[in-house]
């Protein structure tokens, strides 16, 4: 079986950026982005990947989002 995973956490090394200062880019709040980095958050609203897309000025949705193989399923 086959997951979407956000890629937050490589975004924000990938722009050396804290959770914080996306916070203050995006307007999203720290505590659902911290969530979202760590997994923790299951959904993601379509208006939070535009924010952040919009923030970092990405083009490309499989910058922000990928999908992986569940390695359960071996």
């Amino acid at each position: 079986m086959r997951k979407v995973k956000l890629r937050l956490n490589e975004l924000l090394y990938q722009y050396n950026l804290s959770i914080h200062q996306l916070h203050l880019k995006t307007g999203i709040r720290r505590a659902t982005l911290s969530e979202l980095a760590n997994g923790k958050r299951q959904r993601i609203q379509f208006d939070h990947i535009e924010k952040i897309a919009n923030a970092l000025e990405i083009d490309d949705i499989n910058e922000i989002l990928t999908i992986k193989k569940d390695n359960n399923d071996e």
